[in-house]
């Protein structure tokens, strides 16, 4: 019985000591994968991080040409308007002058 005992005890350490082995093992192997997974998005997010900083210089550029084309639109707008004011103007003393 005392020798029961004993290889009771030897088993229990043996796997105790095999099974904290283990963990070791599997925590090491899931903390380097962690680590790659970890690294692939950081590394991902850097790349993206680039694009996104690309695409808005690009789109700021193409703002500032819309806002160029959009100010020159402007300008001839008022310029046809000032034109068209002026033509109601004349024709409007043009009426007046042939009514009396």
């Amino acid at each position: 019985m005392a020798e029961t005992k004993g290889t009771i005890i030897v088993g229990a350490v043996a796997g105790a000591l095999i099974g904290a082995g283990l963990a070791v093992l599997v925590a090491a192997q899931e903390g380097s994968s962690l680590k790659e997974k970890f690294m692939n998005t950081v590394n991902l997010l850097k790349e993206q991080g680039t694009l996104i900083s690309e695409r808005s210089g690009e789109l700021k550029e193409k703002g500032q040409e819309i806002k160029g084309v959009l100010q020159e639109s402007m300008e001839v707008v008022q310029e046809f308007k000032e034109e068209a004011k002026s033509a109601a103007s004349e024709i409007k003393s043009e009426v007046q002058g042939f009514r009396s």
